[in-house]
């Protein structure tokens, strides 16, 4: 876990919103390897282990995790609206496959939830076990982007909870868009939705972002 990228971490408890407290055991490179995250308000700890914070087990939210790999980037980019350098967006599942061309193409922070594999470290690019939320605090993130097993109920809400102004959330095309978030476009894949749009306007297609079949 990047040191910098705890400050966005939060207790999932049901209590206020609070920072959370790092030991470290071993580190490396500004990472820490093996260690724990505490809570000051209700005791709660949480391990990290092989540099991912757990944070506990998730329940699987689909039958099938959506097909994502690097030539998704560019759609991913586009969809979460990365246009500018300083972003932090969280990549659920098997999004994480565009992580690091994502860093490479728009230089934001990516923190994974629920990887499906190690990740290599780097400054960048965190991992975390969600334990069926987002666990970090409410208006912090630029982006969210959930697969089929992360975009249940609870993980959806999280999301919409976790978004800043105008902040973007891309997930599966049969999940449903949470309250307060206004869908901006969707095809046979994904939506988005964006938080607090200031103009509702009607979704439209995504037929250009796809991939011609091959």
């Amino acid at each position: 876990m990047f040191v910098e990228l705890i400050d966005l971490l939060r207790c999932p408890r049901p209590h206020e919103d609070t920072w959370l407290v790092a030991s470290a055991e071993e580190t490396a490179s500004r990472h820490i390897v093996r260690g724990a995250l505490g809570c000051p308000l209700c005791g709660a700890e949480y391990p990290i282990v092989d540099a991912v914070v757990d944070f506990g087990e998730a329940s699987v939210a689909g039958s099938a995790e959506d097909h994502v790999d690097t030539d998704d980037t560019m759609r991913a980019a586009a969809l979460l609206g990365l246009t500018a350098s300083g972003a932090t967006v969280v990549l659920g599942g098997a999004w994480q496959a565009v992580a690091a061309p994502l860093v490479e193409l728009t230089a934001a922070r990516v923190l994974l939830l629920d990887p499906v594999r190690a990740e290599p470290l780097r400054e960048e690019v965190s991992a975390i076990h969600g334990g069926g939320g987002i666990p970090v605090a409410s208006a912090a993130l630029s982006g969210v982007a959930l697969d089929g097993y992360t975009a249940d109920e609870e993980r959806l809400a999280a999301a919409a909870r976790a978004l800043a102004p105008r902040g973007r959330l891309v997930a599966p095309a049969h999940a449903r868009v949470p309250d307060g978030l206004t869908e901006l476009a969707r095809d046979e894949r994904h939506w988005v939705a964006e938080r607090d749009a200031s103009v509702a306007s009607r979704p439209v297609a995504l037929s250009r972002s796809r991939r011609p079949d091959r």
